[in-house]
């Protein structure tokens, strides 16, 4: 039976964050689950040094590490995640991954898990479409799964939150079906690198399809000769690879849901 633990960085547990994350852990209920909630504001953590047990930290560690996904549940404040949840990241550091005699960081016991974002906040659906608000909250959550070598299954997030009180219908329904696809998401192998490579022969093809247009309006203009070899050449590298880092750098900035 596949296990979905869900984690509120709130301390309000019948806020929208809290009900969205109800939402997914429903939906993930439905398709046969077993779920679970984890309150970080009952949860005394703290950073501890090496030689010193936390009795605390461990437990919920080896719960974590029972699951086959996990879902990270928290408000946006000041524009990035709950303190709350930022303490539980920085304390799960040892978990998470391993370090070598280098220095280099490897994957730790999370590896291949699946898990899913989210984040609710007061800013305006348009005003978050066009800013990113919640962008940050979003990263800070996933930074430290990626590097625990974990798989991400999806997004959920709710806008324009300032003095609701109820979700959203249209985000339940979002969160329900989002918890439903959990263990179809986590049984598929390869999915998301074989996406990967997809999105990036597109944005190859683009940018070569830019870069040659660009090269004929410089030889039109006779701005540049590209009848020779290395300077064609030259021209052809650094513009290519001008313009695959601003595509690579708006996806990076873009591929989070914003509404």
């Amino acid at each position: 039976m596949t296990r979905v633990i869900g984690i509120l960085g709130s301390t309000n547990k019948n806020g929208l964050t809290a009900q969205l994350l109800s939402a997914i852990l429903e939906g993930a209920q439905e398709q046969g689950c077993s779920t679970e909630t984890l309150y970080l504001s009952e949860e005394p953590l703290r950073m501890t040094a090496p030689d010193t047990k936390n009795v605390t930290l461990d437990h919920l560690s080896s719960m974590l590490q029972s699951a086959d996904c996990i879902v990270l549940a928290s408000p946006t404040y000041w524009g990035d995640a709950s303190g709350l949840m930022k303490n539980l990241l920085d304390c799960l550091r040892s978990k998470l991954v391993t370090f070598d005699r280098k220095g280099d960081m490897h994957p730790g016991s999370f590896q291949g898990k699946g898990y899913i974002l989210v984040t609710t906040c007061y800013t305006s659906t348009f005003w978050n479409r066009l800013s990113g608000v919640t962008d940050r909250t979003l990263s800070t959550m996933e930074k430290p799964l990626l590097a625990a070598g974990m798989r991400r299954i999806g997004e959920a997030i709710c806008t324009d939150t300032y003095g609701k009180a109820s979700l959203p219908n249209a985000q339940k329904v979002y969160g329900k079906h989002l918890g439903a696809e959990i263990p179809f998401k986590l049984s598929r192998k390869g999915g998301l690198t074989l996406k990967r490579y997809i999105e990036l022969f597109f944005m190859l093809a683009a940018t070569i399809l830019l870069v040659m247009g660009i090269e004929e309006g410089l030889s039109a203009l006779h701005l540049v000769n590209l009848n020779h070899f290395w300077t064609h050449y030259l021209v052809f590298v650094l513009l290519t690879y001008l313009l695959l880092s601003l595509f690579l750098h708006y996806v990076a900035k873009a591929k989070h849901r914003r509404s």
